[in-house]
């Protein structure tokens, strides 16, 4: 048996695409991959139409034995694998918090599988002479690594024959399995970065941009650009096309400036790489660095004193996530009958079941109060001044409806728990940690390390997702004193709190509004835009491109009685949908309300493939995975691009407050416009109010459940 396994980039990816991995954790050999002895040592995995060279990964095949008496899921294993060899493409190595990653010179450790299923870590060589990855050692449970200690082993003295031998070994592919290529079939390169870039290149596109969208690379390098536009409006892909200009620009290269575009979480720096790639030419642009907010605060920021710091969450929307969980476990032990005095809709969420949507109202809202209000403000659950000016404060529209003393009393008895369960724990929230960041890159040492550390240009995918003290730690990675270009995209109807977070900064930037919208079909447009101009800020007619002008099926609203029935007819729908697509096509179905887990259970039943996101980072289930139907909820997808959605308006009651109004109306909003080609929209029981009112204008037609 050999020691090592020798697997190409491109094996990789169609192994883990078809979960083709035997018992003992090997490719399966083929009609996509052949295997060939390299060496006296080397086995090797390659796929067809190889390059030359190719980048690969050398494992030790004691290590993938190890790694087998804890986990049966080779996929885990090599996600992790080709993560590393793709990232080698491009230095330095950047990977999900989660992963615990440490890096000394060529070293690089970090968790060889999930958290929860192993502590075991790899220590990883890189060879970027070699364009290979070793991964020749796994650090014992529980134990430190210490790459300052780590003496590597030379790396086989075959491997250069392995290497030469495997240009002797290439082959073609045969034309049934041409014809059935897996690019198309690959959900996140379908509903993400192909769908902004449509597979054309930085060249090729300037041919086709929208007047607005010229624009923007119209403007000085050194030009501060606002891009503004609804969703399919383009945004995405103008901020990408700055990007590679600007890392094209003779003086950006010439002196080695650095373009950094931030990112809310992992899932869209990874749709990011993948357009940048796209538009030039299918190699990492050079100099642009994609990376989300947290892990870069980590990076630049977050090595306070002597210990790493304990942040809950991988990024800003998974640390959300880990918030809500513990203010609802909060809310379990909570005393209800001394909750007298607060709102109705306060009450009502405290005696309601731990799993209804009353009660998830209420951690919302208190999460939102938190995070958005006091962190925000500096209130301290040990400064009584603090509190008691927060008590006594006025309310603003935008705020959530804690409107009386009593009930932001309440809230204060909550933020203490909050507090408190973080020291048990010895962690704090995303927003402490973006918070103490900022005062850390406020410091004259790191006024001091931006002259190497910072970043030259800094542009913003999604900026309605940032909250004010993001885009504050934003603004301080800057490398100039005076500041640096800012080239951020947003959609303002997608974002709770994007009133609140106008930062003179970031507002002075030129204003570019794309107007033309390009997603969507005219049935489907003319209701997008309709939604949008009630939005009260949005008092701009939207154009749609002439090439969508074709006569569809209107939006189409089916009501049921109860969620049961709701659920039941959002699988017949699916069902129908997918058995009349294309292999092109992908389908997705947005929740408004808690439905997703008997939603999952029914299509399961029905024999469908579905994929259920559960955050924003959940992309890693679609980077090798087929085609299948989508459940999320409507907070996950944005970014994301569908020809068939359908909305599921269940499990949800009508908002109390201008606060609960708005955010339906951004759940509807940005739900409904992923959808390219088809919309169906299922509610039981209630109805959103600005669905009601399309369907009145003759926007949607309305179908009984029975049809």
């Amino acid at each position: 048996m050999s020691k090592y396994i020798f697997i190409t980039e491109a094996a990789l990816d169609a192994c883990l695409t078809n979960s083709a991995f035997n018992q003992d954790f090997l490719p399966k050999i083929g009609e996509e991959i052949r295997s060939e002895v390299l060496s006296q040592d080397i086995v090797g995995y390659f796929a067809a139409n190889e390059p030359d060279n190719p980048y690969f990964a050398l494992i030790k095949r004691e290590c993938l034995d190890e790694l087998k008496k804890v986990t049966d899921l080779a996929d885990d294993v090599y996600r992790r694998i080709v993560r590393v060899v793709i990232g080698l493409k491009s230095p330095p190595i950047h990977l999900p918090r989660q992963w615990s990653e440490y890096h000394h010179r060529n070293l690089l450790a970090f968790f060889a599988l999930p958290k929860g299923a192993s502590t075991r870590r790899w220590v990883a060589d890189l060879n970027g002479a070699l364009k290979g990855v070793r991964f020749d050692v796994l650090a014992a449970t529980n134990a430190e690594v210490d790459l300052i200690k780590h003496g590597p082993e030379p790396w086989p003295d075959s491997i250069h024959v392995a290497i030469t031998s495997l240009a002797s070994h290439k082959f073609e592919p045969n034309r049934a399995l041409v014809a059935s290529a897996l690019a198309p079939e690959v959900d996140l390169k379908a509903i993400g970065s192909a769908s902004v870039a449509s597979n054309r290149t930085y060249e090729e596109w300037e041919a086709h941009l929208t007047a607005s969208q010229k624009n923007v690379l119209k403007h000085p390098i050194d030009s501060s650009v606002r891009i503004v536009g609804p969703a399919g409006s383009g945004k995405t892909l103008a901020l990408c096309m700055r990007a590679i200009q600007i890392s094209r620009s003779p003086d950006v290269r010439a002196k080695g400036k650095r373009i950094l575009i931030a990112t809310h979480s992992w899932a869209m720096a990874e749709r990011i790489d993948g357009v940048l790639s796209m538009l030039n030419g299918g190699y990492p642009a050079s100099g642009i660095t994609a990376f989300p907010l947290l892990s870069l605060l980590e990076l630049h920021a977050g090595h306070i004193g002597q210990q790493r710091t304990d942040v809950i969450g991988d990024d800003s929307s998974d640390g959300r996530s880990k918030s809500l969980d513990i203010i609802k476990h909060i809310l379990e032990s909570f005393d209800k009958k001394n909750r007298d005095g607060t709102s109705d809709w306060i009450s009502s969420g405290l005696q309601a079941v731990s799993e209804s949507r009353l009660r998830l109202e209420l951690v919302i809202n208190l999460y939102d109060e938190i995070a958005g209000v006091l962190t925000a403000s500096g209130v301290s659950p040990d400064d009584p001044d603090s509190i008691r000016q927060y008590i006594n404060s006025e309310r603003e529209d935008w705020m959530p409806p804690f409107s009386t003393v009593v009930d932001r009393g309440f809230v204060v008895a909550v933020y203490r728990e909050f507090i408190q369960n973080l020291i048990d724990r010895s962690s704090i929230t995303t927003d402490q940690f973006v918070l103490d960041s900022i005062r850390v890159l406020e410091t004259f040492t790191w006024r001091m390390r931006k002259e190497t550390e910072g970043y030259d240009y800094i542009m913003v995918d999604e900026l309605q997702l940032f909250d004010p003290q993001e885009r504050s730690a934003l603004e301080l990675l800057g490398r100039s004193k005076k500041g640096v270009p800012f080239i951020t995209a947003e959609d303002p109807s997608q974002g709770v709190f994007a009133a609140l977070n106008a930062r003179p900064g970031m507002y002075q930037n030129e204003l570019v509004y794309l107007d033309t919208v390009h997603r969507f079909n005219k049935e489907i447009f003319d209701l997008i835009s309709y939604i949008y101009q009630k939005f009260p800020l949005n008092t701009l007619p939207l154009k749609i491109d002439s090439s969508k002008d074709t006569q569809r099926e209107s939006p189409c609203l089916y009501t049921t009685e109860n969620d049961s029935a709701a659920v039941s007819l959002v699988a017949q729908l699916a069902e129908t949908i997918n058995n009349s697509t294309t292999p092109s096509d992908r389908i997705c179905i947005a929740t408004l309300g808690d439905v997703d887990a008997e939603l999952c259970k029914v299509l399961t039943t029905q024999r469908l493939m579905v994929t259920r996101l559960t955050s924003f980072d959940d992309v890693e289930q679609l980077s090798y995975s087929k085609r299948s139907i989508i459940i999320a909820p409507w907070q996950f997808i944005g970014g994301t691009q569908f020809s068939h959605v359908i909305v599921v308006a269940a499990a949800i009651t009508p908002p109390q407050s201008q606060f609960g109004k708005l955010r339906e109306l951004i759940s509807v909003y940005l739900s409904c416009s992923r959808a390219a080609e088809s919309l169906s929209i299922v509610s039981s029981g209630y109805t959103p109010a600005v669905i009601s009112e399309a369907k009145d204008q003759g926007l949607i037609t309305h179908k009984s459940s029975s049809n």
